[in-house]
């Protein structure tokens, strides 16, 4: 824990003096500001405030964000010739690799918790209801992790920050219409529904969207996001062991 401890801390203190990290927060506030100042001005007092809109933006645009805060944690390390160096420290690949991904998902909490300030202007002119906005920050907390999680694969896979990016988001894309594409398929009849249940329980959407976000909170929907956390971040600490064993 101590090793994971001194990592976390050191990545934390990284983000907080990186421009790009502050430019993420500004943009994504400014961004989500609009839209919900339209929101507010449409809506007009004519329907119940919905206190799931903010956390539904964010996962959604989560395949931006995410590969932005994670293509720097080993690719640049790996670029810059200092991964090899961290891996000479006493701690282990767990342990590195464990205390980079909770910094990235501590800096993602913040900017979650950030937007927390919509839900108490909706307090102020609605009446929104709290288990859904419960339900829906949770889910875009878990959502938020598990994606984070996997884009750091790619950060490992490759020392260039952009092609990393660019896998990342692609991979958060492909499991956030895996739900559409389990449509098509049910629609071809090619193979029997048991198939198309398949894909569309392995997307993101099938365990957020329909769920946490309408404030239904189930076991396996909080199982699933945990899974992908661990079974990324279990690739990850491989693809890092085995960086060491070429070395």
């Amino acid at each position: 824990m101590r090793a994971v401890w001194a990592v976390f801390k050191r990545e934390v203190s990284l983000y907080f003096r990186s421009p790009i990290a502050y430019a993420i927060a500004f943009a994504l506030l400014v961004f989500l500001g609009f839209l919900f100042n339209g929101f507010v001005t449409q809506s007009n007092g004519q329907f119940p405030a919905d206190a799931t809109a903010i956390p539904g933006l964010i996962t959604f645009l989560l395949f931006l964000i995410a590969p932005l805060l994670t293509m720097r944690l080993l690719a640049e390390e790996t670029r810059e010739g200092t991964l090899e160096l961290l891996m000479t420290l006493p701690m282990s690949e767990g342990a590195f690799i464990i205390g980079k991904f909770l910094a990235a998902w501590f800096y993602y909490t913040v900017l979650l918790l950030l937007t927390v300030v919509y839900y108490f202007i909706l307090q102020w002119i609605g009446v929104p209801d709290q288990g859904t906005a419960f339900g829906a920050y949770l889910g875009a907390w878990l959502y938020g992790g598990a994606v984070l999680a996997l884009t750091m694969i790619w950060s490992a896979v490759t020392e260039d920050q952009v092609v990393a990016a660019f896998l990342g988001a692609a991979t958060v894309l492909v499991l956030y219409i895996a739900e559409n594409a389990a449509q098509a398929i049910a629609s071809l009849q090619l193979t029997s529904d048991a198939m198309a249940n398949f894909v569309r329980e392995l997307g993101l959407q099938a365990h957020f969207g329909a769920t946490l976000a309408q404030g239904i909170i189930r076991a396996e929907d909080i199982l699933y996001f945990l899974f992908l956390i661990v079974a990324a971040l279990f690739i990850t600490t491989r693809i890092v062991e085995t960086r060491r064993w070429r070395a």
